[in-house]
């Protein structure tokens, strides 16, 4: 008797967790909401959201043509990683403002060079919120770095460790 009490407490709980992964077309007919099968078992495909279509808009930059302008002089590395993790390993001569913290440091930035933002998000989500952000302040020379501190690392680049050295503006 208590194995079919608590079978039954547990369908009790168990249904309308199942009927909730469902959209319901009308009112409960019988008892039962109306279960939707418009899809037939296919996978529905859903649009981006309105957040993934802005980042998406966000500049990039391309690896090669990043390295180029740093060391012609015209760019500079942005990291908006933590401090803790800056500190662990960053690009050569990035500068460390956390995306927390970028709008309030705006005067550390050095004028006249691209930014080049970084993170090891993936797909550059955080450094193309630092763009996006940077772009609101009229700083429209920024970009955020394709494939951020992962791929640097991963390609075997080279990187520096520790606090972040004198800024050179």
């Amino acid at each position: 008797m208590r194995k079919l009490l608590l079978a039954a407490t547990v369908i009790a709980l168990a249904a309308p967790v199942a009927f909730a992964q469902y959209k319901v077309d009308s009112p409960k007919k019988n008892g039962r909401p109306n279960i939707s099968s418009s899809n037939n078992g296919a996978l529905q495909i859903t649009t981006p959201s309105q957040t993934e279509t802005t980042l998406a808009s966000a500049p990039r930059i391309t690896r090669a043509e990043a390295q180029k302008l740093v060391k012609a002089g015209k760019a500079v590395y942005v990291d908006v990683r933590s401090t803790a993790t800056y500190q662990s390993g960053h690009l050569p001569g990035a500068i460390s403002i956390p995306g927390s913290q970028l709008l309030n440091r705006l005067n550390e930035l050095p004028p006249g060079k691209k930014l080049i933002t970084y993170c090891a998000c993936v797909e550059e989500h955080t450094a193309a919120i630092a763009v996006l952000n940077l772009h609101s302040h009229r700083l429209d020379n920024a970009a955020a770095l394709i494939g951020g501190w992962n791929d640097w690392k991963a390609a075997g680049l080279p990187i520096e460790f520790g606090p972040q050295a004198a800024a050179k503006k």
